[in-house]
């Protein structure tokens, strides 16, 4: 009984050599394709907050464009004047860093408060581009993501207050 057991004397070192080889080659396929999906899921995911971020912001301006009497663009701020009732109330919208966390946001100045909008805009623009007629254009990034939003509002109720 003893001899029969005498020629099995395990494996060899060339034979636990190649089953590790293919298990590193095993991982590392398996380590490339969660590296893939995972930096797909982070593009997309920066993709999806800054148009997010964009169509968040163009919603707010594109109301206060459109609800305001008198929109005057001046020193990088929109200016919106409009009646509620029988009160008359101005509206700003700019881009600042009032909470100091390094990244730009959108805020609307409602009677003297700033309220952030959204974060993460770096550019934004209005030009009167006919009478009551506005162009708002913004900009947004995140690290390598850029995104442009433009678009022409007409006002309802353009006039002087």
């Amino acid at each position: 009984m003893f001899r029969k057991f005498l020629g099995d004397r395990g494996l060899t070192l060339l034979e636990i050599l190649l089953s590790l080889l293919i298990l590193g080659v095993i991982a590392g396929i398996i380590l490339h394709t969660f590296i893939g999906q995972y930096r797909l899921v982070r593009h997309v995911s920066l993709r999806s907050e800054i148009n997010y971020s964009l169509l968040r912001a163009g919603v707010v301006l594109t109301s206060a464009v459109n609800l305001g009497q008198k929109v005057v663009w001046q020193n990088n701020a929109l200016i919106v004047t409009y009646w509620k009732g029988q009160y008359k109330y101005t509206d700003s919208y700019y881009l600042a860093d009032k909470n100091f966390d390094g990244k730009i946001d959108l805020y609307c100045e409602h009677l003297g408060v700033p309220n952030p909008v959204v974060t993460g805009l770096t550019g934004f623009y209005c030009q009167e581009v006919g009478p009551g007629l506005w162009k708002i254009s913004l900009e947004a990034d995140c690290g390598m993501q850029k995104a442009r939003w433009e678009r022409i509002i007409r006002q309802k109720c353009p006039g002087p207050i």
